[in-house]
Parts: C-alpha cells; sequence; structure tokens
C-alpha cells in the first residue's frame, strides 16, 4: 500500500506539450535531475545511478502516460516509491503539481517522517531545474 508523501506545486512558461515531453524523454530528465550519473532507457523504463549519496543509490523507473499528467514508479531501490506529476494549465502557463507516494513497508532504519522533510526540499528542487530546463528550451525554440 502507498502513502501520499507530500506534493510540490510549480508554474511554467511554456506549454502543456513542453512539459510533457520534458518529463517523457530520457535527455531532459538528465537535465533537470543533476545528481543522475547513468540512465539507460529501454522502452517506458530507466535505470538510474547517482553520483552522490542517496537512499536509492540505483534504482529502475518506469514512465507511465495518465490520463492529466506523467507518472514515475521507482523499483529496486531502498525505497519505492511513485510521482505523479499533474499538469494543468492553458497557453503557455502550465501548473505542474508534483504528489509522492512511498510504499509504507521500507528497508530503511529510520522513519519515513524523519526524512520527508528532505526528500520534498529535494523533489522541490529538482522539479524548479525541471522548469528551467522547459523555460529554457521553450525560448530558444522561438
Amino acid at each position: 500500500m502507498q502513502k501520499k508523501s507530500f506534493s510540490n506545486v510549480v508554474i511554467a512558461r511554456a506549454t502543456q506539450k513542453d512539459v510533457w515531453q520534458a518529463l517523457v524523454e530520457l535527455q531532459y530528465l538528465l537535465e533537470w535531475v543533476p545528481e543522475i550519473m547513468i540512465a539507460r532507457q529501454s522502452k517506458n523504463r530507466i535505470s538510474i545511478t547517482r553520483t552522490g549519496p542517496s537512499i536509492n543509490q540505483h534504482e529502475i523507473v518506469s514512465i507511465e502516460e495518465i490520463t492529466n499528467g506523467i507518472k514515475y514508479t521507482s523499483t529496486e531501490g531502498r525505497i519505492e516509491y511513485e510521482v505523479v506529476f499533474l499538469i494543468s494549465g492553458v497557453d503557455k502557463c502550465v501548473i505542474i503539481q508534483e504528489d509522492v507516494y512511498v510504499l509504507e513497508k521500507t528497508a530503511l532504519h529510520l522513519p519515513l517522517k524523519l526524512l520527508t522533510p528532505i526528500a520534498k526540499h529535494a523533489f522541490a528542487v529538482n522539479l524548479n531545474n525541471l522548469v528551467t530546463v522547459v523555460e529554457k528550451r521553450t525560448r530558444l525554440a522561438k
């Protein structure tokens, strides 16, 4: 069973299509999540290795397109989790809501409540990086 741990919300000056593309294509992921050192993609799965210390040094992330966004499901790490990116908005103003769900059983020796604020901040930094990458690419495409 999964439990919602936290949410982050940002606004991007881009189209929904631009945000969608950045969330499903590996080349973009490497730009907005800087701690990823190695990523290999096959179909809708990405094998990830991170550079620095991390709870999930290695993990497999499955990418699924859902009705109003993109869902990442992480497995084979110390913590298994889902990140649901809900994408809404009009014209060139997009709201991205990131909801993070953690599997209640975990192999960690620390309570999840202690890790949640740290994880929320790290995910927020990466979400803001996503906005920067998407907005930069949108400006370059003009």
